[in-house]
């Protein structure tokens, strides 16, 4: 809420109309003056002509604590907006950081015009996560969402960012400064005399407090008016020298409230209050009046000032001033404040008996800093069996992947007889006593817990964990809560292989924040391994799990994206986390994917196998998912080594624990080395059954990803498949399909340096500026090499390419000229030409082209399934649309080129329409299908899937047209509908 104004403040419309302007031009004002300038008053009086609402934070010296500023933020917005009441603390509920959840908060309010005055924001001095939430407020709000940022200090440079060069409009003391004009007014207004104006600002430099409270006078004040020892001598001097005594103590003694009334000056232990108040109501003092009840709000500068003088007292005085305050503050209800002020003056006593309210409140909103400290502070007179307590110990372990400190906790409350008082008492704190067990390989110890908690949503997130240990599949999964145990869940369901749930749209923003660690591994389980690496790199340095994110999620997403030694470094770096976590089940997981990067990476039998012979003597072996994959990775290092005995025996242990428990993640993988296995020994109907298996594993995981993986350890495996297969439109046709267009690695995108746009018109794009070359064949030049992906080219295959073929001079000239050509609009020694004629790019240059990303996502998106690989392929092929290729160029190369790119969007095109019948998408089929047979119509099997499409929308009849229609298509080439084609027009017509 706006504050109000003084009733004698003097309106200023020169700085109104100068916010007023400043808020129509730019995102954000930052007022930046000394204490005293004027600047919250101006603020608040010019927001008047603003003409948007405007929501107000005046931040306390307590909001340092971010969790506490962010609710307050949100608050503020909600007085003027509020569908954002819920956005902050729900995300903070969920477990996300506080600045991730500032971003979502401020992008909540994107759709409304509003002004955000955030004041007093030297406050946050010396607390950077309350900074950082600043600057995610700033760096995320709108462009329609105006924020004015008042502050006595410099906003620090970490809450700019380059992208708001020329959007911050900055003021300061001198735009603040009276004229003589306003300060004649603002002295008028005081019922003072106007002619001390000039006098005033010349002494004061127009210095808003020194004019009204006349400090220029004093003897010792100099020009300029914001020196603060000159303000002091003039606030002791003129200000309480003119006072009396009782009326001096009584300013000073309440210097600790920031309202002085009756009550809370008498619960302070001031009887004659009401006298006091009534006395310094006749008095001129630098203060802002209430009535009804009568109450006083000095002036910042003069209440630091009366503080300053009440730190000079005695400690022993200070002390009982502070401990009466803060026991104030809790009879008030402000329980959080009142911690702090009696912490500070050592009353642990009444400090314990308010932190017992508010500490769990503290760390609902992650402000784990001072609820760490509380805990230290009080931990004297906090009693063992203390509820509350032992909860909010058990949450920081948690927040700090600790679990090993968690299993302590819990142990000493049981050697006191409390756990099972405290699981029966809080669902919340068994959970997370459950969840230490849990990872400490204390199975019996988490059944005790969960046995004593009543039945609850947290505690029914924790039994589903025991899915990774129950061979047989543990408890059905719950729903999500909402709240801080979501990210376990999101977790567990990653390592279940319940990817396809993890990538697609969550309900709500904190909802996918909260997937953390689940998402990431989901990402790259799915082939987005773009973006998994993306969300991995860029997420905020903190939040929960961040440490199960480092061991056993990201080397995979590095190996994945072709990265193997930053794979073997996030290992290496994830080995500190998991030696201090001392977690049995999370050090196998770290060890399982060691032994995968060996197997995967360098094909190191021995060191893999050295590594899951000691999980198999571990006691972590015991939990299935640990098992299953430890199985896996032995059965692909006996394959290695042609040990198919030990494969068999291996990988059939694993595919069969993972059908029966229900963790599918590596069941692909496990299904077909287990394929191969029983291929080698002789078992061919087995191999095919193995293979299906990890083939129905691949479509509950919504992509081919993993499947695609472990073929191409060994490809014969889908060979074989096909060769089985009794028609061409089969699953493995598109899975070979799929296998054969990795020729283009799947991995992060590489920035690109030059890059080709050749449909619908052509250019050349250098590090982000068209260049433009001098002759149209340079641009057929590097299209050549960009489909040869860079490789060198002879001068006689280019002129065979580019040339028709043609060896004489003139072509010949033509080709050097082309050469020079682009050479000129290129790096130096970007294009070089060998001594033996061959023409090669730079290996530090990357040369990319709308037509070979388009190859390169179209293979991509052939990793998918259903409604994704039709999403996929769709945008993949947009350039397409654009117009032809490398228009207005003809050559035998480039028509061929044309003809190949239009066949592969035609098969792109007929994988995305049996992809989108499947999904019961048939306008899309519809569509797709009919653009494959506008290029082919003799593309049989697109005939057939029209017919299916019509018979499932009812249109029987169509069903006969288009079998016409496919039939007199055949007929012009000479061949007839296949038998196939008439068995489905008799089984669909009715």
């Amino acid at each position: 809420m706006v504050p109000e104004t003084p009733a004698d403040a003097a309106p200023r419309e020169r700085l109104d109309r100068l916010l007023c302007q400043l808020v129509q031009t730019h995102r954000i004002i930052a007022i930046t003056a000394t204490a005293g300038a004027g600047k919250s008053v101006a603020a608040a009086h010019a927001s008047r002509t603003f003409g948007k609402p405007v929501a107000w934070l005046s931040v306390d010296a307590t909001d340092a604590a971010p969790g506490r500023l962010l609710t307050y933020l949100e608050e503020a917005l909600a007085q003027q907006l509020p569908s954002v009441r819920g956005v902050a603390t729900g995300a903070l509920a969920a477990g996300i950081p506080h600045a991730e959840a500032a971003g979502l908060l401020i992008d909540a309010a994107a759709d409304t015009e509003l002004v955000f005055v955030l004041d007093d924001l030297e406050r946050l001095q010396g607390s950077p996560d309350a900074w950082e939430v600043i600057g995610s407020v700033v760096r995320y709000a709108a462009p329609s969402t105006r924020l004015i940022l008042i502050s006595r200090q410099p906003i620090p440079a970490e809450v700019w960012s380059p992208a708001l060069a020329g959007a911050v409009a900055r003021v300061d003391d001198a735009d603040l400064a009276f004229n003589v004009d306003e300060a004649r007014v603002a002295l008028q207004q005081l019922g003072r005399s106007g002619s001390d104006a000039s006098e005033a600002v010349q002494a004061t430099g127009g210095w808003v407090i020194g004019v009204l409270f006349e400090a220029w006078r004093s003897a010792g004040h100099g020009t300029g008016g914001t020196d603060p020892e000159a303000m002091g001598a003039y606030l002791g001097a003129h200000i309480l020298g003119e006072l009396g005594a009782d009326d001096r103590e009584f300013l000073v003694s309440t210097s600790v409230l920031d309202e002085v009334s009756v009550d809370s000056a008498v619960a302070l232990g001031i009887d004659d209050a009401a006298r006091r108040l009534a006395s310094l109501r006749r008095a001129t003092i630098p203060a802002q009046w209430s009535s009804d009840p009568l109450a006083m709000r000095c002036h910042s500068r003069f209440r630091e000032y009366l503080r300053g003088l009440l730190d000079q007292r005695g400690s022993t005085a200070v002390r009982e001033l502070r401990a009466a305050h803060g026991r104030l503050l809790a009879s008030n209800g402000f329980h959080e404040e009142a911690v702090e002020e009696l912490l500070a003056v050592s009353a642990l006593t009444d400090a314990y008996a308010s932190a017992r309210h508010a500490i769990l409140p503290v760390l609902g909103r992650l402000d784990f800093a001072v609820a760490d400290r509380w805990i230290d502070a009080l931990a004297p007179v906090v009693p063992v069996g203390d509820d509350g307590f032992a909860e909010a110990r058990l949450m920081l372990v948690v927040a700090r992947d600790d679990q090993r400190d968690g299993a302590r906790i819990a142990d000493e409350l049981a050697a006191l007889g409390l756990r099972d008082r405290l699981a029966a008492a809080s669902e919340h704190a068994a959970a997370l006593m459950a969840w230490c067990y849990l990872l400490a390989g204390r199975i019996d110890e988490m059944n005790a817990v969960l046995r004593a908690a009543p039945a609850g949503p947290d505690v029914n997130i924790v039994r589903y964990a025991l899915a990774l240990v129950d061979p047989e599949g543990g408890p059905a999964r719950p729903e999500p809560t909402g709240g801080l145990l979501d990210g376990m869940l999101f977790g567990i369901d990653y390592f279940r292989g319940r990817v396809h749930e993890l990538t697609g749209d969550a309900p709500s923003p904190w909802t996918r924040a909260a997937m953390g660690a689940g998402r990431i591994g989901a990402l790259r389980a799915t082939g987005r391994t773009a973006e998994a690496l993306q969300e991995y790199e860029t997420a905020a340095g903190g939040g929960f799990f961040r440490g199960v994110v480092d061991s056993v999620i990201a080397p995979d997403v590095l190996l994945d994206a072709g990265r193997p030694e930053e794979a073997r470094a996030a290992l290496a770096r994830g080995s500190t986390f998991i030696q201090a976590n001392g977690s049995p089940i999370l050090t196998a997981l770290h060890q399982v994917l060691a032994a995968k990067l060996m197997l995967r990476a360098d094909r190191d039998t021995a060191g893999a196998t050295a590594i899951l012979n000691q999980i198999d003597r571990d006691p972590a072996r015991r939990y299935a998912v640990i098992f299953e994959f430890a199985q896996t990775w032995h059965g692909l290092a006996a394959l290695i080594r042609d040990d198919v005995d030990g494969a068999l025996s291996s990988l059939r242990a694993a595919v069969a624990g993972m059908r029966s428990g229900g963790r599918i993640l590596e069941l692909p993988t496990a299904a077909v080395y287990l394929a191969e296995a029983e291929w080698r020994a002789g078992n061919p109907d087995a191999a095919d059954r193995a293979a299906d298996i990890a083939l129905q594993a691949a479509r509950r995981h919504g992509s081919n990803h993993v499947l695609l993986q472990a073929l191409a350890d060994f490809p014969a495996v889908v060979a074989r498949c096909i060769d089985a297969q009794p028609d061409a439109d089969s699953a493995w046709h598109a899975i070979g399909r799929a296998l054969a267009a990795q020729g283009v690695a799947v991995g992060t995108r590489i920035p690109t340096a030059v890059e080709l746009i050749e449909f619908g018109r052509t250019a050349i794009i250098l590090d982000g500026c068209e260049v433009q070359p001098n002759l149209s064949k340079c641009y057929e030049l590097l299209s050549f090499l960009a489909v040869r992906s860079g490789a060198p080219a002879g001068r006689d295959e280019l002129l065979d390419a580019l040339f028709d073929g043609r060896g004489d001079e003139s072509a010949r000239s033509y080709l050097r000229k082309t050469v020079i050509g682009v050479r000129r609009v290129l790096p130096p020694d970007a294009l070089s030409v060998g001594d033996d004629g061959r023409v090669r790019l730079d290996p530090d240059v990357a040369l990319a082209s709308e037509s070979a990303r388009v190859e390169h996502e179209l293979a991509a998106a052939a990793r998918l399934q259903g409604e994704a690989l039709v999403v996929a392929t769709e945008h993949a092929l947009e350039p397409l649309a654009h117009g032809d290729y490398l228009p207005g160029i003809s050559s035998a190369w480039v028509d061929e080129r044309r003809d190949q790119l239009a066949e592969l969007a035609a098969s792109a095109r007929a994988a995305a329409a049996d992809a989108a019948f499947c999904v019961d998408r048939y306008d899309d089929a519809n569509r797709l299908a009919t653009a494959v047979l506008d290029r082919d119509p003799l593309r049989e099997a697109m005939w057939r899937l029209l017919m299916r499409v019509r018979a499932a929308v009812g249109d029987y009849d169509g069903v006969i047209t288009t079998f016409a229609h496919c039939e007199r298509a055949l007929q012009s080439a000479g061949i007839t509908p296949a038998a196939s084609t008439r068995t489905l027009l008799d089984r669909l017509r009715r």
